[in-house]
């Protein structure tokens, strides 16, 4: 039974199992960034007790149901409903990631294309498609 999980900084899917080794400090396996920064030490455990436990739940209720067959049913809402109260709330629209790790696109300096000439009054376009500012014969090297 696997778990699956979102880095809150770079949005990318990790599963619950590939946090569990302590030597790994609780952290995201894409950018780094740590999910418990106070309890890097402690969390591996609690996750992997979260594990443990969903699994077990998981087969004793296939268990139970194998058994009981259609005569009895369980409310998923009983069963679901503590599960969804005890994880926050997440919007399934959400476009940004945790506000307070945004990142801005790294610029290298020797691209220029986000940069965009815009033509002055005045100018012409050249026959070889360069533009010239109307100043001297408007050829350039």
């Amino acid at each position: 039974m696997t778990i699956g999980v979102r880095c809150g900084s770079c949005d990318r899917e990790l599963l619950l199992v590939q946090l569990v080794q302590p030597s790994q400090g609780f952290r995201c396996l894409f950018c780094g960034f740590a999910f418990a920064p106070g309890y890097a030490t402690v969390a591996p455990g609690v996750a992997a007790r979260a594990m443990a436990a969903h699994a077990t739940l998981v087969t004793a209720l296939t268990e139970l149901q194998s058994m009981t067959g259609d005569r009895l049913r369980l409310d998923q809402a009983t069963l679901v409903g503590p599960l969804a109260n005890a994880l926050p709330a997440v919007d399934a629209k959400a476009e940004d990631p945790a506000p307070a790790r945004r990142r801005r696109a790294h610029r290298r300096p020797w691209d220029t294309t986000h940069y965009r000439r815009q033509p002055t009054t005045g100018t012409a376009k050249e026959p070889n498609g360069r533009i010239s500012a109307g100043l001297g014969s408007g050829v350039r090297g």
